[in-house]
């Protein structure tokens, strides 16, 4: 009983923000370096003898992230973990392919799903910690006493403040014990009686700036318009790469060799290559069939049906498709999912508009 409770986690309030920043800087690190790489020719530092891999970097940085973490509470330290740990990870496993190979191959083609599907699973850990409550009050109070305790050192803003107080009146005090009601009392007094930095912090002013941009160049109505247009958009692209991968599976030869060449991704990898492609090709069908009905039902007025539709179907793009795409072509992969993370983005944020709009009528 007693190992049970001492293995239960103390979640921090904003745990989903600080697993963002490190998905953040381990996909942009990956994007940077192999871009990068490929535009100088592969360089190596080392000479005949040696060879300094860039994973080694990557590890150090881990190592300093977690030195970082050990030896300071501060507010400050735990972001630049987030980060450390986030391009560590990014150079660490973009070498993935040497290890998992017997000639060391960085260019083996299964290093690049592999190095997605991390990417994913730190998302999916994101989005998890971002919606995550503490059921337990008193692992709540533990996580909000830490977290306070991080604060004493720095000066707090008052966004900072009202999270930490939002935290605090979630936690139910009728199931804390005496002297844990006590403790809850006395961190929300400190918290109303210190003094806070009144200036907005940089992803507050950040986040208005946004907010002023969408309600002057993004108004809903436009924005509609072009997310139907993307929609339509993203549903002939994928049906682009359907037509080129049924044509692969079928095994279709054209007259000139070098059309042949360009249009064979498997690269002679054998069957399951064609496996492979075959499952992408039966999820860009849904991909396809969704963003395309989406977009329809949208248009003609059903509007919640037709973001989730968009929604689903960039989802399964993003997790299933690309997963298989970048087997055969990393790089424009890469862009694909850039593109399509984009636009999974701007429908979420159209539905919380949306949402948020009657609301903001009656504020103004």
């Amino acid at each position: 009983m007693i190992g049970a409770r001492v293995m239960r986690m103390q979640w921090r309030p904003d745990a989903g923000r600080l697993v963002t920043l490190m998905a953040v800087g381990f996909g942009l690190t990956v994007v940077i370096t192999r871009l990068y790489l490929m535009a100088s020719g592969y360089p190596k530092i080392g000479g005949h003898t040696y060879h300094i891999a860039h994973a080694l970097f990557g590890g150090l940085l881990l190592v300093i992230a977690c030195l970082l973490q050990l030896l300071s509470s501060g507010r400050t330290a735990i972001v630049w973990t987030a980060v450390l740990a986030g391009v560590g990870l990014g150079l660490f496993i973009d070498e993935v392919g040497k290890f998992i190979t017997a000639d060391n191959n960085y260019f083996f083609p299964l290093a690049a799903p592999i190095i997605y599907l991390a990417f994913l699973l730190t998302v999916a850990v994101a989005r998890y910690a971002a919606r995550r409550r503490v059921h337990s009050p008193e692992l709540a109070l533990g996580a909000l006493t830490e977290e306070v305790g991080d604060m004493v050192a720095a000066r707090m803003s008052v966004h900072r403040r009202g999270v930490l107080l939002a935290e605090l009146e979630r936690v139910d005090r009728d199931r804390l014990e005496s002297p844990q009601r006590e403790l809850a009392d006395a961190l929300a007094n400190y918290l109303n009686s210190v003094p806070c930095v009144e200036t907005p912090t940089l992803a507050s002013r950040l986040a208005g700036i946004g907010r002023r941009f969408e309600d002057r160049y993004l108004p809903l109505p436009a924005l509609r318009t072009v997310l139907i247009a993307v929609l339509l958009g993203h549903a002939a692209w994928t049906a682009v790469r359907l037509a080129l991968a049924v044509v692969v599976l079928s095994g279709w030869r054209s007259p000139w060799s070098e059309l042949d060449r360009m249009l064979d991704v498997t690269q002679g990898h054998g069957w399951k290559s064609l496996a492979g492609l075959g499952i992408a090709a039966g999820a860009e069908v849904v991909v396809a069939v969704g963003c395309a009905a989406g977009a329809i039902v949208w248009w003609r007025g059903d509007e919640e049906l037709g973001v989730r539709l968009g929604i689903w179907s960039d989802v399964v793009s993003l997790t299933v498709v690309n997963v298989l795409a970048s087997y055969f072509s990393q790089f424009l992969t890469v862009f694909t999912a850039i593109a399509e993370a984009l636009l999974l983005w701007a429908l979420v944020r159209y539905r919380t508009r949306r949402l948020g709009e009657p609301s903001r009528a009656a504020t103004a």
